[in-house]
């Protein structure tokens, strides 16, 4: 018996592996004829697309999966790239280093503080480090050192835009209940991720479908000034498919980011004469808004009860008090990344408060600023802060760079956007316990900085990635 189930197990190992090999060399005959967007973008989409939920394969702390091994490969080609001095001369900014700082900083209060024996964490603070911060920073960097020209960077506004027509999509048919038309089929079942019942995409997630939508439909709206008159229908009609989309995941935070996003681009759009009171009335309409409708938004009816999601709401306060408690007790090195889940556990028998702090034992933290504060202190903080504030920098230099070509000016308005809508739902949600609002945040700003710095080596570097990989050095233009 045993020797039968072996045998059929052989069978069935055997066409796989040599499946997995063909794809193998497929992957790597034509992934270095593709620049580095479109390897980055590659990872990207695959990532999201055919997650962890589609297939994975363990291998310790760090499951194996697509978007993984597709990343080990183009860091591969990075690093050969390298090598062989195919890339611009790097000039590292203040943006690099804060980007160094804090993962750096990170790994060393995660090798730190690392739990004991008898300490179960529901997530690794290993893998966070790696997948939500070292995987990220990777793919900043791929791009950063690249030469990213006006092609290159309408490239990515247009793989980003289609993506966000799939997401859209998938958001309309599942919440409508048509799982025919659903991909990847997990999607359907209840028993996997989060926020059943809504819409949540490939990765389960509300969060992180809201988030994506968001800054899709940022680009597929800086896609419509530039397209032709059917091209400028199908993009307008994406721009709303994807705006519904948000609005059926009930997700306060994507909400708020995609209503300042939006607010942002159009006005920076407007002629400089406009911008200012148009920013003004946007916020006063967004207050008054707001004013009106807080009670509405508190008791949200979503796959659960509204009372329910009123308790959710009430529950960032538990988180608050404890935080600070936390914070008083470790002013200066916080208890150790990815720690905060078991160290708040003897915090939650003070009852000198009006409110309980109970139902948030089996919680992660519900907010990415506080979350690092508490767990990294304020050198983590202040290197977290200075990422997000360098990425709005290079954003706002390279939309406001009157040389770049337009296409790259308008990535730059993307970056923007981008980082405004990840603020909203990183301060009501820890957002590295998913990891690809990283990665995509990540990728843009690297494009970005990659558009705004090494346009100059537009030249030489696109001799240099030509198909037949030359063996001479990269030389830099006389005029850099």
């Amino acid at each position: 018996m045993a020797d039968r189930l072996l045998a059929t197990v052989a069978l069935m190992l055997v066409p796989a592996l040599l499946l997995a090999a063909a794809a193998v060399l497929l992957i790597a005959t034509r992934a270095p004829r593709l620049s580095p967007v479109s390897q980055a973008l590659a990872v990207l989409v695959i990532g999201y697309v055919f997650g962890y939920d589609l297939w994975h394969a363990d291998a310790g702390p760090i499951p194996l999966t697509l978007d993984r091994l597709a990343l080990v490969g183009v860091m591969a080609l990075f690093v050969w790239r390298l090598y062989l001095g195919h890339a611009p001369p790097l000039r590292p900014i203040v943006l690099d280093w804060a980007i160094a700082l804090l993962c750096g900083w990170l790994a060393v209060s995660c090798v730190l503080n690392r739990p004991g024996d008898g300490v179960h964490l529901p997530t690794s603070p290993l893998f966070r480090l790696i997948v939500s911060f070292w995987a990220p920073a990777c793919l900043y960097a791929v791009l950063r050192v690249s030469v990213v020209d006006s092609r290159a960077a309408q490239r990515v506004l247009v793989v980003l835009a289609c993506l966000g027509v799939y997401l859209g999509a998938t958001a309309l048919f599942e919440t409508a209940g048509v799982w025919s038309l659903v991909f990847p089929r997990y999607i359907a079942n209840p028993d996997l991720g989060l926020h059943f019942g809504r819409a949540r995409g490939p990765a389960l997630n509300s969060v992180s479908l809201g988030t994506h939508l968001a800054i899709c439909a940022g680009a597929a709206w800086l896609l419509i000034p530039r397209a032709s008159g059917a091209a400028k229908a199908f993009w307008l009609g994406a721009v709303g498919l994807m705006t519904l989309g948000v609005l059926l995941c009930y997700t306060r935070s994507t909400w708020i980011g995609m209503a300042a996003a939006g607010t942002a681009v159009v006005c920076l759009q407007l002629p400089k004469p406009w911008r200012g009171p148009s920013f003004a009335a946007a916020c006063l309409v967004g207050v008054l808004a707001l004013a009106v409708g807080k009670d509405a938004l508190v008791a949200l009816e979503r796959e659960d009860s509204g009372s329910v999601s009123a308790h959710s709401v009430q529950q960032r306060t538990a988180f608050v008090y404890v935080s600070a408690r936390m914070i008083r007790d470790n002013p200066l090195w916080g208890v150790g990344f990815g720690r905060f889940y078991d160290k708040k556990l003897p915090y939650l028998a003070d009852r000198r408060q009006p409110f309980e702090l109970e139902s948030i034992r089996p919680l992660h933290h519900h907010n990415t600023v506080l979350s690092i504060l508490v767990e990294t202190g304020p050198i983590g903080l202040v290197a977290y802060l200075g990422v997000l504030g360098g990425f709005l920098w290079v954003g706002w230099r390279l939309a406001h760079d009157a040389a770049a070509p337009d296409a790259c000016r308008r990535l730059g308005l993307l970056l923007i956007a981008a980082v405004l809508v990840y603020l909203p739902s990183a301060v009501f949600h820890d957002l590295s316990l998913v990891h690809s609002e990283q990665w995509l945040l990540f990728t843009i700003a690297g494009a970005a900085a990659g558009c705004w710095l090494n346009r100059d080596a537009v030249a030489p570097a696109t001799a240099a990635c030509r198909p037949a990989l030359s063996l001479t050095r990269f030389s830099p233009p006389r005029h850099a």
